[in-house]
């Protein structure tokens, strides 16, 4: 079986007699990319710097490819991509991106980073401050990119992009996936998150909630969303396992968890297929309820 490339054992974390983290133990796989999410306080930003070695644990351990999170070997095989922008807004684009090749031990083709980049020869002739915000972003992303490292710790790295700007990022990163590199991101964009992790770690008031996949996620209460033509009203309102039905002008929706026993009535009554639009429970509405489930 393949060894993990990071490993966190019943880590804890006590800031000023407050726990901030509280026995957190997981493993992360060459090649995965996990998404780190919860609400604001729940603990992502200080498990990442845990990981990075920018603070240290309580309790409990962490190692990256076996070795301590602290160890110099690890260097030259991780980037990180802060949740700030720190590019230095004095010096050109051009000038960066010679900087970062120059001190890299195996930079990135050229060609690859102008792809990567896809920016004009005049706006690499341009301060860095000039930029706009997103633009930035991608730059700053891209820096992290030149020296191949294997795992890359992303916090908040689509934040004031535009859309064409995060779509090009996600393209990058579809890139290193195929790439098996190991990639681990914070992000409040939970439909970025849906459709671009593999795996999910839920954190909320310091502790794992949950380690899991989108899709394992939203099947889990196995809820449904169900929309149809009003015609089926008198139908759905005699059928004990609708809740949530909500009327509109032609239309009717519910939630269900069983919508083979719907179906069934509804096909019963003539409804075709092409007549029903079925809809999973949004990663966002699982994840605010499980977190309203743990503050009751």
């Amino acid at each position: 079986m393949t060894k993990p490339v990071i490993v966190a054992q019943k880590v804890s974390k006590t800031i000023k007699g407050k726990p901030i983290l509280t026995d957190i133990s997981f493993e992360i796989y060459e090649g995965d990319c996990v998404a780190l999410i919860g609400p604001n306080g729940a603990g992502k930003t200080t498990l990442m710097s845990l990981i990075l070695g920018d603070k240290l644990a309580s309790e409990g351990k962490i190692a990256i490819q076996d070795l301590p999170v602290r160890h110099p070997s690890l260097r030259s095989k991780m980037a990180v991509l802060s949740q700030e922008n720190r590019v230095p807004d004095n010096l050109k684009v051009q000038e960066l991106l010679d900087f970062f090749i120059s001190i890299a031990k195996n930079p990135l083709p050229d060609a690859v980073i102008d792809d990567y980049l896809r920016f004009s020869t005049e706006q690499k002739k341009q301060l860095a401050g000039k930029l706009s915000g997103g633009q930035k972003r991608l730059l700053s992303f891209v820096l992290c990119l030149i020296g191949q490292p294997d795992i890359l710790f992303l916090d908040e790295p689509t934040a004031g992009m535009d859309t064409s700007t995060r779509q090009r990022f996600w393209e990058i990163i579809a890139q290193l996936k195929q790439a098996n590199k190991t990639i681990i991101y914070s992000s409040h964009y939970i439909e970025e998150v849906e459709h671009t992790a593999e795996r999910i770690l839920v954190l909320h008031q310091g502790r794992l909630l949950q380690d899991t996949t989108p899709f394992a996620m939203r099947r889990e209460e196995n809820e449904r969303e169900v929309t149809l033509s009003k015609d089926y009203l008198d139908i759905i309102q005699k059928l004990p396992m609708v809740d949530d039905l909500v009327i509109k002008s032609d239309v009717i929706s519910f939630m269900t968890q069983d919508i083979e026993g719907v179906w069934e009535k509804l096909q019963a009554e003539g409804c075709k297929i092409s007549d029903i639009e079925v809809q999973n429970k949004t990663l966002l509405h699982t994840l605010f309820d499980k977190t309203q489930e743990v503050d009751k």
